[in-house]
């Protein structure tokens, strides 16, 4: 098998996943806190975590596609 890290394919959906992961978890703890004030956010959140999940997810499996580990469908013989 090909070394991974050189792969830039690889680099960039490692990074994208890092990035999702990274803003789905900061989005849960804002969620969590406790509320001081009635006022609503500018951005709701659990739209954006859902689509930051999302793509995450998508990244997860691409580089799980990416490793050699097939998520599609067996083929047919």
């Amino acid at each position: 098998m090909f070394d991974l890290f050189a792969n830039s394919e690889f680099a960039v959906t490692l990074a994208i996943f890092l990035a999702c992961a990274a803003v789905v978890g900061f989005l849960a703890w804002l969620e969590r806190r406790p509320r001081k004030s009635l006022t609503p956010r500018l951005i709701p959140t659990t739209p954006v975590l859902l689509i930051f999940g999302f793509i995450g997810l998508l990244a997860l499996v691409h580089l799980a596609n990416l490793y050699g580990i097939q998520t599609g469908r067996a083929p047919r013989y």
